[in-house]
């Protein structure tokens, strides 16, 4: 089935989206929208081929407006998700929308109602579930490699340099860096890796966070590491770290069942299978892009009604479990979940983050 699309959002991800749309046999973007209309008019050129144009639009209602346009992606700033999914849906539009989800749960919720009551499908776009090492993890563990998986180990970690007391830090100034627009480093970073940990080990019952690091010692400042610890209902638990270690890069993944383990060091490296009593074998990470892999779930989800992994249900827990750890910093205390969300005497639907934007 043709499907014609329209970009809402022209950063970034845009690029990422142009190709990936672009290179699907039986889709297309034929417009785009953003309200810098130069960076518009260039992912409308760079969507463009020799058999199909597209064009840059003057405003969203434009895009919207567009009876050939059946589905769009959401490239928008995190906090613009709620109002630009709810006029997408109105519209009649289905919707691949960015992670975060939101930066609350009312948020999620205002959207998944929108998309239920137009009757049009909404995914939201966590990537690394797809992604080379990730992916070939998940298969293993699927078909059985390591039994039944119960400890886990993620990292978004990288070498550090050396930070003295007296050395200002750069200023920020682009929306990713303020967490009313964002939702900080746990709902526009480490999201990916807490989705993984649930990819793999199920729903969350109990999760905690602490960072350390930010320390002065002979005017030197400690690098700073956030940790997350999640209990799953399964009766597995992870561990998410987020940070830089001064001069090590600290690669590294691995999750470990009942017969075996799998590690692997970076996005796209080989997934090594250790098992009592043999060598470890290697397995390639997958070549498939994983924004390829997001959109065929999109397109399945369209298609054929099937659910996508990236549901809107997933976005809401994904989003959810980054606002417990937050909660679970500002408490000091572990938060509890049911049914993969957190008790909301601990986390309200209209509970936002706004402390410092980076709790690195």
């Amino acid at each position: 089935m043709q499907h014609v699309f329209g970009l809402i959002g022209c950063g970034r991800m845009g690029d990422v989206w142009v190709e990936a749309v672009g290179d699907h046999p039986d889709c297309r973007i034929a417009a785009a929208y953003d309200p810098d209309e130069e960076r518009a008019r260039a992912k409308a050129e760079a969507a463009s081929t020799g058999q199909a144009s597209a064009r840059a639009c003057a405003s969203l209602d434009d895009l919207l407006g567009d009876d050939a346009i059946d589905a769009v992606v959401v490239a928008t700033p995190s906090f613009t998700h709620p109002e630009t999914v709810a006029r997408a849906a109105a519209a009649g539009k289905h919707i691949l929308c960015e992670k975060p989800m939101a930066l609350t749960l009312a948020g999620c919720r205002t959207m998944i109602a929108a998309c239920e009551d137009a009757g049009v499908t909404l995914v939201i776009g966590q990537t690394i579930r797809f992604w080379g090492a990730f992916w070939t993890a998940r298969q293993l563990v699927a078909d059985g490699a390591i039994g039944e998986p119960c400890l886990a180990q993620v990292h978004r970690m990288g070498a550090a340099g050396v930070r003295r007391a007296d050395q200002a830090a750069a200023p920020q100034t682009r929306w990713r860096f303020d967490t009313q627009f964002s939702g900080g480093d746990m709902l526009e970073g480490v999201l990916h890796e807490l989705d993984f940990a649930r990819s793999l080990l199920g729903e969350v019952a109990t999760a905690s966070c602490e960072v350390t690091g930010k320390r002065e010692y002979d005017g030197l400042v400690s690098p700073t590491v956030t940790q997350a610890t999640l209990a799953f209902e399964r009766g597995g638990l992870a561990t998410v770290r987020m940070g830089g270690i001064v001069g090590f890069p600290c690669r590294g993944s691995w999750v470990a069942g009942t017969t075996g383990t799998l590690a692997w060091d970076g996005w796209e490296s080989p997934v090594r299978h250790y098992r009592p009593g043999a060598d470890p074998v290697e397995t390639p990470a997958s070549t498939t892009s994983a924004y390829t892999r997001e959109l065929r779930d999109f397109l399945a989800a369209v298609d054929d009604g099937i659910t996508p992994e990236n549901s809107p249900g997933n976005g809401l827990r994904n989003a959810a479990l980054g606002l417990a750890l937050y909660r679970s910093l500002e408490l000091g205390e572990r938060i509890t979940f049911g049914d993969g969300l957190p008790d909301a005497a601990q986390v309200p639907d209209d509970y936002q983050y706004r402390g410092p934007s980076s709790i690195r």
